[in-house]
């Protein structure tokens, strides 16, 4: 438990950044029930915005991109208040209200994200003190992701995804996002993938010593056979990335979301105006 600082902010906005996956290994399971992965996660100009402001309850209020969102204790921005509140003993209130931007369950990390940013913006509006490992520590307990936005900017990750070292990023280019109308739920992903491929030659792999192009070739993601057999469509979109220009192009997590990286922003502008999808489309750059 720490001891409670004076003189904590009286009112903080954050934003909150979606990532995308350059690579996902997935391996065997390991004695907690998790998975060994391998990845590369890199955020992206894409985000909700979450603002916090001292109240004398708890309360928190969601815009945007809600249908689907859950405001009580299943929400992982409520969890992660609460768990600071039961880790450190503070019982000072807050308000919290989330723009949501990030498409809800496209395997872009909105959820894990926003958690991230109420530790950090928390920590500071009640002036708890806590430190970077003190915050990644409390992450670990809401998600696999979750750790990963403390740090922020671009990571390898490891173990069930907590295990994070900082790299240069991976992708500089422009990005065409397509988050089509597909929930796929990642608990039934990983109980159902089998085509495991992580070695120890990936875990090792020396990123900042290769080519962009040679560490792309390298990268895959392991839920795409899986993934694509249920829901063909989203195969498809991979195709049609590719075929409109971009030399890379991946599904991020186990989905639904599909990216496409392109060598310049105006390929990705004369691909993003003629790309018709059912669902959501960012350009990014």
């Amino acid at each position: 438990m720490v001891s409670l600082k004076p003189g904590g902010k009286s009112e903080i906005k954050l934003k909150a950044h979606a990532k995308i996956n350059v690579g996902l290994r997935i391996g065997g399971r390991r004695a907690d029930g998790y998975h060994e992965i391998w990845s590369i996660l890199q955020e992206i100009d894409l985000r909700d915005e979450i603002s916090l402001r001292e109240a004398p309850d708890f309360v928190f209020s969601a815009a945007g991109e809600t249908s689907d969102l859950p405001v009580d204790d299943q929400n992982l921005c409520v969890r992660a208040a609460r768990l600071l509140q039961a880790e450190t003993g503070c019982r000072r209130g807050a308000h919290l209200e989330l723009d949501k931007r990030i498409p809800i369950g496209a395997g872009l990390g909105g959820g894990s994200s926003d958690a991230a940013s109420v530790l950090k913006g928390l920590n500071r509006l009640w002036g708890l003190g806590l430190n970077q490992a003190a915050l990644i520590e409390l992450a670990g307990q809401l998600g696999s992701d979750v750790p990963f936005f403390i740090l922020g900017g671009c990571c390898v990750a490891t173990g069930r995804g907590e295990i994070l070292r900082k790299i240069d990023p991976i992708i500089r280019d422009a990005l065409i996002v397509i988050a089509p109308k597909v929930h796929i739920d990642t608990a039934w992903a990983y109980k159902n993938i089998k085509n495991y491929r992580l070695t120890s030659k990936l875990e090792n792999i020396k990123l900042m010593d290769l080519k962009k192009a040679d560490v792309l070739r390298l990268l895959g993601n392991d839920f795409e056979p899986l993934v694509f057999s249920r829901h063909p469509a989203l195969g498809v979109l991979k195709e049609r990335l590719l075929q409109a220009g971009a030399y890379y192009a991946s599904l991020s997590g186990s989905g639904s979301s599909i990216y496409g990286v392109f060598h310049s922003e105006e390929s990705a502008r004369r691909a993003f105006d003629e790309f018709q999808v059912e669902g959501r489309k960012y350009l990014l750059k």
